[in-house]
């Protein structure tokens, strides 16, 4: 049985699309709409083909059998995602052409290339849950939604059928779900991008509340666009990428970007400052915040790690100066903090020779407390590229790379916290193939993002 606010809403949602929204200008006009009107989408949702068999060499391969290791899925170099099965060693490619969206003890959720939400189950079965032809993404309480070319679509949890909730003049183009799947953020675009030139067009970070209400939360003046919207866990606050320039190289190096923090209840607005990857701001228990500072396309470089307090006291984890901090990860079980540390090497170009894969990018994960921290290491002479938190805190998984020139330098491996062993699980992993080298413009392969794993499903 639904909760008493998700059947609200689901009675609200009707009638949003004729809304005027506070705050911002009038949404565009739509004619009254009551359930009976209101067309669920129908176009078709395009299905990703089989997943290609491995081709040797050119793909992720299997390391050993690790039984505590769980379920990896896993997205290589060919866009396939493998599944690897620790209690057998299996991996095989089950899925393609898609991005993860969440975890949960089901499965994990993934968005197609070109639309469309499944769902992979640990078992390896499928299961499609989109609610409409567009991206989207799954609450934590099963609800669904879907943006696109045919406006935002939304089916509550128990319903059958999605209902359409803002029109396609609109101009959404992002919606994510609140934590407790009762509000939706949504980009809409102000103005699109009007073509070559310094002006990269203007969106605006709105909220529609459980409600029903729209209501414009921040618009960047006088231009810039948003992306990659973010809910805290509470639900308070939301973290979201503005971009002020139409170019890919400065935006790379941080010019005219900042990572903001916005208030929902408020819309006041803090900036965090240059944060290159998104996957580097992460929430932690009580509503802490941890991010990576640091503008320039270089990792080894000018990358400092914050943690933000709910009150907004920044403490620095590391000394910019002699260490670079990337990728941190909470402990939701202990509270813990872990990231990846290394030796800074500014101004040597090539980072002492990392992206050869040698030289400055002799790195390993800390993990540290308030009170204490600890060095992990990857086994037989790997460097830490990456790591995450199991659900339980007794394990990590790391993302380990051979030094050298290989050009699948990248391995999955699993650290146990109580003995300190560790197991390769996943070889063969490619460096980011834009990046023409392992390092440069920060495309380095985020642990969270190429990886679902059936331990750290939260």
């Amino acid at each position: 049985m639904r909760s008493t606010v998700a059947a609200a809403l689901a009675a609200l949602l009707v009638g949003i699309a004729c809304v005027a929204p506070a705050g911002g200008p009038a949404a565009s006009p739509a004619a009254p709409t009551t359930a009976a009107t209101i067309p669920a989408p129908t176009a078709s949702v395009p299905v990703p083909p089989p997943a290609p068999s491995p081709t040797p060499g050119a793909g992720p391969v299997s390391a050993s059998v690790v039984p505590d290791a769980g379920v990896l899925f896993l997205i290589g170099a060919d866009d396939a995602i493998y599944r690897y099965d620790g209690a057998s060693g299996r991996l095989d490619p089950v899925w393609r052409a898609s991005t993860f969206d969440r975890s949960s003890d089901e499965g994990a959720y993934v968005v197609g290339r070109h639309g469309g939400l499944t769902l992979l189950r640990w078992d390896g079965t499928t299961r499609d849950v989109g609610c409409g032809s567009g991206f989207g993404s799954v609450s934590a309480t099963g609800g669904c939604v879907s943006y696109g070319t045919d406006g935002v679509s939304v089916r509550l949890a128990g319903e059958s059928t999605a209902r359409l909730v803002l029109p396609a003049d609109w101009g959404a183009g992002g919606a994510v779900w609140s934590p407790d799947g009762t509000r939706l953020l949504i980009l809409r675009s102000i103005r699109a991008r009007p073509g070559p030139g310094l002006d990269p067009g203007q969106t605006a970070l709105w909220l529609l509340e459980r409600d029903g209400r729209l209501r414009e939360l921040y618009r960047p003046a006088p231009q810039g666009i948003l992306r990659a919207p973010r809910w805290s866990p509470d639900g308070g606050s939301a973290l979201v990428l503005r971009i002020g320039t139409t170019s890919n190289s400065f935006a790379a190096d941080g010019a005219e970007t900042a990572t903001l923090l916005v208030d929902i209840g408020t819309g006041r607005v803090s900036d965090l400052g240059v944060v290159l990857n998104s996957g580097w701001a992460v929430w932690g228990p009580g509503g802490s915040l941890a991010y990576v500072r640091g503008g320039g396309r270089m990792t080894w470089e000018n990358k400092t790690l914050i943690v933000r307090s709910p009150e907004g006291r920044e403490r620095v984890r590391n000394v910019s100066g002699e260490r670079v901090a990337l990728a941190p990860d909470w402990d939701p079980a202990h509270g813990r903090l872990g990231w990846v540390s290394g030796p800074a090497a500014p101004g040597s170009g090539n980072g002492d020779g990392y992206i050869d894969g040698l030289g400055g990018g002799a790195r390993v994960a800390v993990i540290a407390d308030d009170v204490r921290s600890t060095e992990v290491r990857c086994g037989e002479g790997r460097v830490v590229e990456g790591l995450r938190f199991s659900k339980d805190g007794d394990a990590l998984l790391l993302l380990c790379r051979k030094p050298g020139r290989d050009p699948l330098p990248l391995e999955l491996w699993l650290y146990r916290m109580a003995d300190g062993t560790s197991a390769p699980l996943v070889r063969g992993i490619a460096s980011d193939r834009l990046a023409g080298g392992f390092g440069f413009y920060g495309m380095q392969p985020n642990l969270v993002a190429i990886t679902a794993w059936s331990r750290a499903a939260r």
